[in-house]
């Protein structure tokens, strides 16, 4: 009987060593998969906005790779973009976690100058919550491009303003402050030139805003938006070799 107990603790003790190290191992192959997965997907939102910038500037009209010249916005509240917390302390360490929270504008760059800027801005009068843009503006204030990097509107009605639902967005290319006048920047039923959509007025009144309020945030800032980056600037978002509510009803 002795024998007997003592062997099924033996056998206790060995299959709970064997639990622990699947365990451990199991745990260890958990961490590394989300590691992984975190990775790719941090990579492939990265090739988005990568796409995006290039979308909103002419091509050809730039030589560098703007996405290498990210920085800081002065004033960054005025595009409604919030601020990031905590900031770190180390530059190099607020500016990654600027460019993550995309909060960061971008520079083109020719000759020697920067020719176009590229920089995000958030409305908060979506119908259903708030829309990101990504807007590019020339240093002659006029509009190169603009992309909805985040949105939630209603499918069929408020997604039109996405490139792949209607052409709508391209109707704000070579529009500047003066093109259309203040008044004009609002959409027909509001007194402006801008197309509304059938049934969903709200979305693209909140775009034009937005657009306007960007084109308004480079007329204020054009100095320091449209300066040479400094020298020592590091590359930001180059992908390495291996491999960013407010509830109103419908009218």
């Amino acid at each position: 009987m002795k024998r007997l107990l003592g062997l099924d603790k033996s056998r206790i003790a060995i299959t709970a060593l064997l639990l622990g190290g699947f365990s451990v191992i199991g745990v260890g192959l958990v961490s590394m998969t989300e590691e992984a997965t975190r990775a790719r997907i941090a990579q492939s939102q990265l090739n988005v906005l990568l796409g995006q910038i290039s979308a909103v500037l002419v091509p050809g009209s730039f030589s560098n790779n703007p996405a290498d010249t990210a920085f800081l916005l002065p004033d960054s509240a005025a595009l409604n973009l919030p601020p990031l917390k905590p900031t770190p302390a180390d530059p190099k360490q607020a500016m990654a976690a600027s460019v993550a929270a995309g909060i960061v504008g971008f520079r083109a760059i020719k000759a020697g100058e920067v020719v176009a800027v590229v920089l995000p801005v958030i409305t908060h009068f979506g119908y259903s919550g708030d829309i990101k843009l990504i807007i590019g503006i020339d240093r002659h204030g006029k509009i190169t491009g603009v992309r909805v990097t985040r949105q939630n509107e209603t499918p069929g009605l408020g997604d039109k303003i996405e490139p792949t639902k209607s052409p709508w967005i391209f109707g704000f290319n070579e529009k500047s402050l003066g093109n259309p006048n203040e008044k004009g920047w609002a959409v027909k039923k509001d007194g402006g030139v801008f197309d509304q959509f059938s049934g969903a007025t709200i979305t693209p009144r909140a775009v034009v805003g937005a657009i306007h309020q960007a084109l308004l945030y480079v007329k204020a800032h054009h100095e320091a938006l449209f300066s040479l980056p400094s020298p020592d600037a590091a590359p930001t978002l180059s992908p390495s070799p291996a491999a960013t509510h407010n509830e109103v009803p419908h009218e």
